[in-house]
């Protein structure tokens, strides 16, 4: 006969899974604004998130998938928040860039996703990860902000070149390696964009 789980206190076993997963990814980005990437083991996310390894386990096979689901969320969650604030920058090329890159900015407010961001180029499965994404937001790039056409493989690369020269770009300046402000690095940045695309 087949156990049944029974919820706890009103809440699923499937609830507290996913409760327990979100707290362990929580720990792994505070551990990460603390003291980088290599600080991050399963042992230390768990006892950050309050929890056994035994459930550091049960949501993740080892440190590189608490990290790799770490930068998704970053990922994912900008890509969400740059989808709806396309919906209202209007249609001017120079609008919806500004718009994105703003975002893409304002995320690296949390002092934890922008170190995050800054080390993952030197790991090699978020390095991975981040190739990942640099190629989905060159898509978005094109489709989605600068309304690129499809046909032409210039354009195509030119949203590719911006898209990794951007991603170089964000992290130099976090980095204190460009001696701009906030907004003198988002205008720059839809300059050249813009600049780059235009036909």
């Amino acid at each position: 006969m087949t156990g049944v789980v029974r919820p706890y206190r009103g809440v699923s076993a499937d609830e507290r899974r996913t409760e327990r997963r979100q707290r362990l990814v929580a720990a792994c980005l505070d551990l990460v604004g603390e003291g980088g990437v290599t600080t991050v083991t399963a042992q230390a996310v768990a006892e950050r998130a309050g929890l056994t390894r035994r459930y550091f386990y049960e949501s993740f096979a080892d440190r590189d998938a608490v990290l790799v689901e770490a930068l998704d969320g970053m990922f994912t969650t900008l890509r969400g928040d740059i989808l709806a604030a396309l919906h209202t920058a209007g249609e001017a090329p120079p609008d919806r860039a500004r718009a994105t890159v703003r975002l893409l900015i304002a995320t690296m407010d949390d002092p934890r996703v922008a170190r995050l961001y800054l080390e993952a180029p030197g790991h090699p499965a978020l390095q991975g990860r981040r190739e990942q994404a640099i190629h989905s937001y060159t898509r978005l790039l094109a489709d989605e902000v600068l309304r690129l056409g499809r046909d032409d493989p210039r354009t195509e690369l030119a949203a590719l070149i911006l898209v990794a020269g951007i991603t170089h770009a964000v992290t130099s300046w976090l980095s204190g390696r460009i001696p701009l402000d906030r907004e003198e690095l988002i205008e720059e940045i839809v300059r050249v964009s813009v600049a780059a695309t235009e036909h």
